[in-house]
């Protein structure tokens, strides 16, 4: 089912009201920011994907917009991999596929890769922390990364919008910067990310927590 993607902006209601002094373009990015940390932490987008992969330099499999945080599981033709890093993958050109590996912030690859086949993964996933402006024609300034998935607004808003404001009060040197209810802030976008983490974590089959962390 394909993502849907809202603009960062849809946090500004939830962000301005406590610190209407910072421009829109600031709290923007410090909630685009809020939210990878979200995901990072409390792994709350999980994706679900199966694709053909027919070349050794990998397919894509986050997306647009999105950067794989960790690879949970995945199989090549049905044969369970293990995900590792891209420096430590094997690179003998023969046997079964034993590994997958990230290649760029949204793709992977299995390896030893002989042949084409059928690549399933779950993984979780963040925003990009890019920046790129000048592609959108309704708003040539607009920083086309700023994006995020639907329901990290309707489901989590409230928590990113905590981090972001601890991000833009402990910004140095600026008219609205407040150390003290900067750490007010950090104090319950812990909390709430806690919490998600927890519930992500009791939410799958209520199996034991374990992961296989693999950054790119």
């Amino acid at each position: 089912m394909p993502v849907t993607m809202n603009r960062t902006s849809a946090f500004l209601p939830l962000i301005l009201p406590h610190c209407p002094e910072c421009p829109d373009f600031v709290a923007e990015t410090q909630a685009r920011l809020a939210a990878i940390e979200f995901c990072e932490r409390s792994r709350a987008w999980r994706h679900l994907t199966t694709v053909p992969l027919v070349a050794s330099e990998g397919v894509l499999v986050a997306p647009e917009a999105a950067a794989i945080h960790e690879i949970e599981y995945a199989r090549f033709n049905g044969r369970k991999l293990t995900p590792v890093q891209f420096s430590t993958i094997s690179t003998i050109a023969q046997g079964v596929p034993e590994y997958v590996t990230q290649v760029s912030p949204g793709a992977v690859t299995v390896s030893p890769f002989i042949e084409p086949g059928d690549l399933e993964v779950s993984l979780f996933l963040k925003p990009m922390a890019s920046s790129e402006f000048g592609t959108l024609a309704d708003d040539p300034m607009a920083d086309r990364f700023n994006v995020v998935p639907d329901f990290l607004v309707s489901v989590h808003g409230g928590a990113i919008a905590l981090g972001a404001l601890a991000r833009i009060l402990s910004i140095p040197r600026q008219p609205w910067t407040d150390y003290i209810n900067a750490l007010k802030y950090e104090a319950r976008f812990n909390e709430k990310l806690g919490a998600s983490f927890r519930a992500n974590m009791r939410g799958q089959q209520r199996a034991p927590v374990r992961t296989s962390s693999r950054w790119f």
